[in-house]
């Protein structure tokens, strides 16, 4: 099955598919809208395009320009709305982007971040299908090598994960790799035409694709995207307005729903399940949690980009009595805990989590080797440490990789650090996380300057060329950091 199979098959469907604000799009509208928003695409984009951008926040327009590539044959590429000049140029040249779809409102913006792009981009304006052209006349000499050949194990989307922009890491994943996690995913929930879910997250992260886009479009079943920034009194009312069946987040959003006084107020019966994972959840106050809403499900998830991006899920009915773990592996997905050499290790024996199904990505864009040291036989080295009890259940215990995980978005401490040791006077830094009650983690910085560091104008300076959740939120001057034998900084 393709994706495009998911929309298609419901091109006569009058039912509410999506709904933002006080916008609506039935089933059968979005497929027409996509339809012809592809012939655009076609008429538009050189025979040899493979990849085209997306710079869209969540939208019904998202939704539109997603299946408009899936039914023009093409490679999505989402490049989230809050990135910056350096991290959309570095984007669209890896990816070798010749389209980026986006909205008037972004028009200023891009033309402003992206003025010293040297190739040549147009950008198609979903308001009224108009197209601009950006620095002239250089086209691409050389496509990537992952060509769309109808096949189902070719690329559908290339998801971003924790590259740099100096070297970034884009996350290949093909028609089945998707449809069999998400088909995996109902299976594990149940899930059915009837649900409603409630969209909170980014729409380009792997967690928002699968488990919440692409699953209940599967089903044909209604969603309804969050209009605005997660707030618990608008969560509240809009799941006893809209009888939402469920919801997936983050920790951060699940500790601000518990701390909201008036969430008894609101009649959130209809709500079967709450999905959370992407970070730390203190066991604490998911048990307070799991018992001050007892018709809810929590269902604790674990997941990485790399494998679609589901693996386990730890079901409502064992969310206390297992308490800690991310449950079981979903179906069609197989889990293993191994040591350094690759051994397969006894139940409650720590080592490195590594996957096996039909979920795990094709590879890496452009990296091959990084691909190869990556899956192994078929299986993909997580990064992660944990163990299996006796029962069968994954706990995590720590991460392999120096990634840092805060509000559930991975941040890789080393691109952080490429942009510090461009200020003036910085000669080393080293970027880590630091424990936070509500995003889990935070990014830190230590530094060794040459002289005095204006910590605001250096805060400044990031901020200009990173996210917003990217940049450090303290900076502390150091006389060391702490080496390994052959002189790398020794990462705590």
């Amino acid at each position: 099955m393709y994706l495009a199979e998911l929309l298609y098959r419901q091109n006569e469907n009058p039912k509410l598919a999506i709904l933002y604000g006080n916008n609506t799009m039935k089933y059968c509208e979005w497929h027409e809208q996509s339809l012809h928003l592809s012939t655009r695409i076609k008429s538009i984009v050189p025979e040899l395009s493979v990849n085209i951008g997306i710079f869209l926040p969540n939208s019904i327009e998202y939704a539109v320009a997603y299946f408009s590539i899936i039914y023009s044959d093409k490679v999505v590429i989402p490049i989230g709305i809050q990135s910056k000049a350096l991290e959309i140029a570095s984007t669209l040249n890896y990816c070798e982007v010749d389209l980026l779809i986006t909205s008037l409102h972004y028009k200023k913006y891009l033309f402003e971040n992206i003025v010293d792009y040297e190739y040549k981009l147009q950008i198609l304006f979903m308001e009224d299908k108009s197209v601009e052209i950006i620095n002239g006349e250089k086209n691409f000499q050389n496509k990537g090598s992952d060509k769309i050949q109808s096949n189902e194990n070719d690329v559908a989307i290339m998801l971003h994960t924790s590259g740099t922009t100096e070297n970034p890491k884009r996350v290949m994943l093909t028609h089945n790799n998707l449809i069999t996690n998400v088909e995996s995913n109902i299976e594990s929930l149940k899930l059915t035409n009837e649900d409603i879910v409630l969209i909170s997250m980014p729409m380009h992260f792997g967690y928002c694709n699968t488990a919440q886009f692409l699953t209940h479009t599967y089903l044909g079943a209604s969603m309804v995207i969050f209009d605005g920034l997660f707030m618990p009194k608008e969560f509240f009312w809009t799941v006893q307005d809209k009888k939402i069946t469920n919801f997936t987040c983050v920790p951060s959003m699940l500790l601000m729903l518990l701390e909201y006084r008036y969430g008894g107020s609101y009649d959130i019966t209809s709500l079967r399940y709450i999905c959370f994972g992407g970070g730390n959840m203190p066991m604490d106050k998911l048990k307070e949690l799991i018992l001050k809403y007892p018709t809810v499900g929590f269902v604790q998830t674990y997941g990485q980009t790399e494998a679609s991006p589901r693996i386990t899920a730890l079901l409502p009915d064992e969310s206390l009595k297992k308490i800690g773990s991310v449950g079981l592996p979903i179906p069609g997905v197989k889990v293993k805990i191994v040591d350094g050499l690759g051994k397969e290790l006894n139940a409650n024996e720590i080592g490195e989590i590594i996957i096996q199904g039909k979920n795990v990505m094709k590879g890496y864009y452009k990296q091959e080797e990084t691909t190869r040291k990556t899956i192994i036989d078929g299986w993909l080295r997580s990064g992660d440490l944990g163990y299996i009890d006796n029962d069968g259940y994954l706990y995590l215990t720590g991460r392999i990789k120096n990634i840092i995980i805060s509000g559930g978005i991975n941040i890789c401490p080393e691109e952080v650090e490429n942009v510090i040791l461009k200020y003036p006077g910085i000669s080393e830094v080293c970027v880590e996380g630091e424990d936070h009650k509500i995003l889990g983690e935070i990014p830190i910085a230590k530094i060794i300057s040459k002289n005095e560091i204006d910590y605001k104008e250096l805060q400044k300076f990031c901020s200009e060329r990173l996210s917003g959740y990217k940049v450090p939120k303290k900076f502390e001057n150091v006389k060391n950091l702490p080496k390994t034998y052959n002189g790398k900084i020794k990462r705590f």
